[in-house]
């Protein structure tokens, strides 16, 4: 009975305590201190709690937010004028097939800033300890798995708008190849899907089984192996594209300069997915300590740049010309040119005046004179 008494007071004795510990993190307006919130992030990443490198991870967010709100309204402004210029691109015609296109990665780069901005925002205000509503119930492992979870989500989206170019890169190869693939839309939809259902199942497994921080170490595996997959395949289509259609790009439209502005993305593009894909990996394996100013680094580097990129060589619309309407896209193939040349050689005329027939005398042949 003593052992018994002595084993339950032992127990009261440390709920007791960790009732304390908790009420520690929380004053009476429900916001956790700044402090104890930093040392609790800086232990999460790995970053060694000093005064000076948190005031410059602080900066580096609001660069952070207001260059991906730049970001987001550039790409805004340019939907608008896409909106206005093709406001009717429907159809088979590859002219409006490629205006659709534009518009909806426009529409793709334009979520995505507007949601990397607003989660630089909200991990800001989770590293100063600002909570409200549920979240003031929420312990401290809880909030380093909600800030996870707001860094890594909107790198998934990046990827989902840039996989979108490689899409329609590898529909140019196949269709100038002449390889019909008639369900490579839906397998670039299927693909995007379930990389979202597996990154929701994590997020829901780590939090229902209280393995907070595993969630962090996964989606940084899938994110890096993503980055990877995505540069690749961006890389070897739009080399194909480039290989493939510059004589033709250079012919239809000479001013334009469509072959410079896809290597432009070949040589950005990759190079940044590959970096940040190379560290994730390096993360999710344990091969190095994570680093939330790295990471901040590898988020301006591989999502602002390839974005404002991307958005940059989209932006000159029709240089030198008109919107393209409905009328321009009859003409726009040029496949079946050779068999629709005119002859210039008169047709020969008939006894009777009619064109197109004549007669000529088989047998017996008329004596050379």
């Amino acid at each position: 009975a003593g052992r018994i008494g002595s084993s339950w007071l032992g127990l009261g004795q440390r709920a007791l305590a960790s009732r304390s510990a908790r009420q520690l993190y929380s004053d009476r307006s429900g916001r956790m201190p700044a402090r104890d919130v930093r040392a609790l992030v800086s232990a999460a990443w790995s970053d060694p709690c000093d005064p000076g490198r948190e005031e410059a991870l602080d900066w580096l967010e609001g660069v952070g937010i207001l260059l991906f709100g730049v970001a987001a309204a550039f790409s805004a402004s340019l939907l608008a004028r896409i909106s206005r210029s093709s406001p009717t691109a429907t159809g088979t015609s590859p002219v409006k097939a490629g205006l659709r296109m534009r518009r909806l990665l426009v529409a793709w780069l334009f979520a995505a800033n507007t949601v990397r901005s607003l989660s630089l925002a909200a991990e800001f205000a989770l590293h100063q300890g600002a909570s409200s509503g549920a979240l003031q119930h929420w312990e401290p492992a809880q909030r380093v798995w909600l800030g996870d979870l707001v860094a890594l989500v909107p790198a998934l989206i990046f990827l989902s708008a840039f996989s979108m170019i490689v899409l329609f890169w590898a529909q140019l190869h196949y269709t100038t190849t002449i390889v019909p693939l008639p369900l490579l839309d839906c397998v670039f939809v299927c693909i995007n899907v379930a990389c979202y259902i597996l990154v929701t199942a994590i997020a829901a497994c780590t939090f229902l089984l209280q393995a907070y921080s595993h969630l962090g170490t996964y989606v940084t595996c899938i994110v890096g192996f993503l980055d990877t997959a995505v540069a690749i395949s961006f890389f070897y289509y739009g080399l194909m594209v480039v290989l493939e259609l510059r004589d033709t790009s250079r012919k239809r439209s000479p001013g334009r300069l469509l072959t410079e502005r896809v290597v432009a993305l070949l040589i950005v593009c990759p190079v940044a997915w590959l970096l940040r894909g190379g560290w994730y990996l390096a993360w999710g394996l344990a091969l190095l300590h994570r680093s939330r100013m790295v990471d901040l680094i590898l988020c301006l580097s591989s999502e602002l740049l390839p974005s404002l990129a991307a958005l940059v060589v989209l932006n000159p619309l029709q240089r030198g010309g008109a919107p393209v309407g409905a009328t321009d896209t009859l003409n726009d193939s040029t496949d079946s040119e050779p068999l629709l040349q005119e002859d210039a050689s008169p047709q020969p005329r008939s006894i009777t005046g009619v064109p197109g027939m004549a007669w000529k005398q088989l047998y017996p042949q008329p004596a050379a004179v």
